[in-house]
């Protein structure tokens, strides 16, 4: 008796132990049953599919790293831009699988924070709008001139159409179907101040662009960084 009591206590020690070590991330919800894909993430970049824990996959639409660390649904206009198609891991989620890190082909690492409560779908819905299944680029017009340059440096401009905006600077956010709506709008940091909300000391305004069928008519309040 008194050797199968040393062995069990030999055997848990070696799975604590075991768990203890183990750097694998936290098990997700986002690994379970099948998601279905998001409509409206196909707008642009190809089509949407689930996104799990592990997985490959790429930036859908140009982000910004914002506060220096995260990607979050106001697909704000101001911060570090990450092009569209970059390359990144999913590492794992925490909150409910509404923050999902990632690691940048490049090594830098970040938090996307997904939006919920009206205007959102669930978050395993939600974060298809960040990262696409293939490169989103291959097949995608993004036009010529100034409509080129406006995508590929995160710059709306007259003449877009609507997923050469949702290339450039990501989905309008709480706007749940942006192909039926001609008015978007985008935060953006001024350079004006004010005293309080997160991005404290810094004048938050918002850009809108207005659409007259699939082509941006005019873009109101969008300033040059």
């Amino acid at each position: 008796m008194l050797r199968t009591f040393l062995h069990c206590s030999l055997m848990a020690a070696s799975l604590l132990a075991l768990a203890c070590g183990s750097s694998a991330p936290r098990a997700s919800a986002a690994d379970g049953p099948a998601v279905g894909a998001n409509a409206t993430a196909a707008l642009v970049g190809g089509p949407a599919g689930q996104i799990r824990v592990g997985g490959k996959y790429w930036a859908r639409t140009n982000l910004r790293i914002v506060g220096g660390k995260q990607i979050d649904h106001e697909s704000w206009m101001t911060g570090d831009l990450v092009p569209m198609g970059t390359g990144m891991t999913v590492m794992e989620t925490a909150k409910d699988d509404t923050r999902w890190r990632v690691k940048l082909d490049d090594g830098r690492e970040s938090w996307i924070l997904i939006g919920y409560g009206a205007g959102f779908k669930d978050q395993y819905q939600e974060i298809q709008k960040f990262l696409a299944p293939q490169d989103p680029k291959a097949g995608f017009d993004a036009g010529a001139g100034e409509v080129a340059d406006g995508v590929k440096f995160g710059r709306p401009v007259a003449g877009m159409t609507r997923a050469q905006v949702l290339a450039a600077c990501g989905f309008p956010p709480s706007l749940p179907d942006p192909a039926t709506s001609d008015q978007w709008r985008y935060p953006q940091l001024g350079a004006g101040w004010r005293t309080h909300g997160w991005f404290r000391g810094y004048n938050r305004h918002n850009v809108s662009i207005e659409f007259a069928g699939d082509k941006v008519q005019r873009v109101l309040g969008y300033e040059l960084e």
